[in-house]
């Protein structure tokens, strides 16, 4: 114990100076930096003009970066479809040939043309399909891997606004729909265009006058695409909201399935499952509606134009002004006009999904990281680990009081720092503060003498070995799992073992983990559900231990562990930690009873600050917590032995309390 006096209170307005008799330097409060200004808030049609904008640019982007492949398609598709219109006039040739009588020689040519025309059909169709469709696969591959690899560098605050469901959507059906519009819908969109372009004007070649007739509905398709489409591609960014709420409220249910069923709330959750599936099938039949009466409409303008065909086309025959080969030629084509009005329905509803959905994906793209690394970064390879915290204060977007407020503390490098107070008064927060998932105002936390804003963010957060309060596992082998922070490729797997073994050993896991059928090898259930609490924070320990971090920082790290197992564990770790900077934050004080200082908070300030026995000696809120943590300690020791009739008044008698 301290030989000086020990330590006075602290006033309600600043920190306790950690040894008597020197009074504490107060550093200026930094307050956190204003929100970056983003002006007025846009209309929503600016937003929707802006959402067209942005999904057109990533459009044409891809179209331009997969040119060539995109071009052989169209290439291959323009010969399929020119020799697709060949046969009408083939068999006008055919036909009037018959009528006359005569040509039998030009009949064997007819048929020789129409099965080389079919003979290169076949073969280009192969290669329309496999660049159109094989190259709408490497586009959602592009896409995916995009988003995913730009969602790993954006920041935490991200992923705390957005739902997992709603992320996971963004990179499966969205996709989905994107592939399609890039497979099937470019397709679509290029045969109608073909057949638009070519159809017509031999119909016009054949007969101008009749030609004019049966065109004459045509110019109501895009009138009534422009009008529909608009309302489709609406309704299609709606559904796949929904679409993303609902694997956003089952990825929720399913993490969270043992408290449902530990409330017996299993009804509850279905009912509200239902109500999501009901919106998202209403919304989808609404959509369907109006896609089911897109085909019949422009199916109905081309039978218009048939019944003109009938009507003027059979008196241009009578007349003796077209032929009646002609007269069937023009009735394939217009036959032929109903596939690309039908596939220009087919491709408005599939254009406006994706683009509905590129846009979404956009969305994610333009996100940019909150927390960065400088322009001039440096790298914090040869951080020794000394830290300082002048004037913290930290208050989170939108909260009206600070999370902490003015805090200071030195810790030499190679120090421990316990760090304790009442649940919200900040501890995990400067945690976060240190690992920059959350940014630190600048000046305020140093890391070797430097502002730890000035280091380069991979470098700085590869110092740490981080065990949180919300220990999380992956769906990997125990083994994956301890070295997880290690790199891809270590020197030696004999090593690997031997360091995974020793941090198991270090966080007392090591005997339950061989105990297993296949040991190291074992693999965890989603989240390591088959696991207990006080295992799986182990197991969070041993993966931090790995790593060999220069600074380690345990969040509440043995909260769910036994007393016999805590006890061994905190022995092992103050070996672990020799040579160190360590933060070990606990409600339990004998977690942080060996820290070199121990930080005591309330309300975000720091009110208490010493080693254990100059706070014991100081008598204030540490004293009180650890008398009465100390009392609680003594009683369940003391229940096991009452119950087994061991305690001194009990013995000899039976059936004791």
């Amino acid at each position: 114990m301290s030989t000086q006096p020990p330590p006075q209170p602290s006033s309600s307005t600043g920190p306790t100076a950690t040894t008597p008799g020197s009074a504490a330097t107060p550093a200026p409060t930094t307050p956190p930096p204003d929100p970056p200004s983003r002006g007025a808030a846009p209309s929503p049609a600016g937003e929707a003009a802006d959402f067209r904008k942005r999904a057109r640019d990533l459009f044409w982007g891809f179209i331009r970066q997969y040119r060539r492949e995109f071009g052989l398609a169209v290439g291959a598709l323009a010969l399929v479809d020119a020799m697709d219109v060949l046969p009408p006039l083939i068999i006008k040739g055919a036909i009037d040939v018959l009528e006359k009588g005569e040509g039998q020689a030009m009949l064997w040519t007819l048929a020789g043309v129409y099965l080389a025309a079919s003979a290169v059909q076949a073969v280009f169709r192969y290669y329309w399909r496999k660049y159109f469709l094989g190259t709408s696969h490497i586009v959602a591959y592009d896409l995916r891997k995009q988003l995913y690899e730009h969602l790993q560098t954006l920041s935490f605050g991200y992923f705390a606004r957005n739902k997992t469901g709603e992320l996971m959507s963004r990179l499966t059906n969205d996709i989905d729909e994107i592939r399609m519009m890039f497979g099937i819908g470019l397709l679509l969109i290029m045969d109608a265009l073909f057949y638009f372009l070519t159809v017509p004007f031999i119909m016009l070649w054949l007969s101008p006058r009749l030609a004019l007739y049966v065109l004459i509905p045509l110019p109501l398709v895009p009138i009534f695409v422009t009008k529909v489409g608009g309302y489709i591609h609406a309704m299609s960014k709606i559904v796949q909201e929904r679409i993303a709420d609902l694997s956003a409220r089952a990825q929720e249910n399913f993490s969270g399935i043992r408290i449902i069923k530990g409330f017996a709330r299993e009804e509850a959750q279905i009912d509200g499952f239902n109500r999501l599936s009901q919106t998202l099938v209403d919304e989808k039949l609404t959509l369907a509606r109006v896609e089911a009466g897109f085909h019949p409409t422009l199916e109905l303008i081309v039978g218009l134009g048939a019944f003109l065909l009938i009507l003027a086309g059979g008196q241009r025959v009578l007349a003796g002004e077209i032929s009646i080969g002609s007269f069937v030629a023009f009735q394939a084509y217009l036959l032929k006009m109903v596939w690309p009005m039908t596939a220009v329905g087919m491709t408005i509803n599939i254009h406006q999904r994706g683009m509905a959905s590129l846009g979404r994906a956009a969305e994610v793209l333009d996100e940019r990281p909150e927390i960065a690394s400088p322009a001039n970064a440096v790298s914090a390879a040869s951080v020794v680990g000394h830290l300082e915290v002048r004037g913290l204060t930290f208050t989170y977007p939108g909260a009206a009081v600070p999370a902490l407020h003015d805090l200071s503390f030195t810790l030499p490098a190679g120090r421990t720092l316990g760090l304790t107070g009442p649940v919200g008064c900040g501890k995990s927060t400067l945690l976060h503060l240190l690992l920059r998932l959350l940014d630190p105002p600048p000046g305020t936390i140093w890391l070797d003498g430097r502002d730890i804003r000035d280091y380069d963010l991979a470098s700085l957060r590869r110092l740490f070995g981080y065990v949180p309060q919300d220990t999380f596992l992956f769906s990997e082998t125990i083994r994956d799992n301890i070295g997880f922070g290690l790199p891809e490729t270590p020197a030696g797997a004999a090593d690997l073992a031997a360091r995974i073994e020793a941090c198991a050993r270090a966080a007392q896991i090591h005997d339950e983990v061989v105990a297993l059928a296949e040991g190291y090898a074992s693999l965890l259930g989603e989240r390591g559900v088959n696991l207990s609490g006080g295992q799986k924070q182990r197991l969070a320990i041993a993966r931090a231990l790995a790593v060999e971090p220069r600074l380690l920082l345990l969040d509440d790290a043995t909260s769910a562990v036994d007393t016999d197992t805590e006890e061994r564990l905190l022995t092992a770790l103050r070996e672990v930690c020799r040579g160190r900077t360590a933060i070990v934050v606990s409600h339990r004080l004998v977690s942080v009873q060996h820290a070199d200082q121990i930080l005591y908070l309330e309300g975000g300030r720091l009110v208490e600050q010493g080693t254990h026995a100059e706070l014991l000696a100081w008598e204030g809120r540490y004293a009180r917590l650890w008398e009465r943590q100390r009392l609680k300690r003594e009683l369940e020791s003391e229940q096991p032995r009452r119950q087994t009739g061991l305690t001194p008044t009990s013995a000899g008698t039976e059936g004791s309390l």
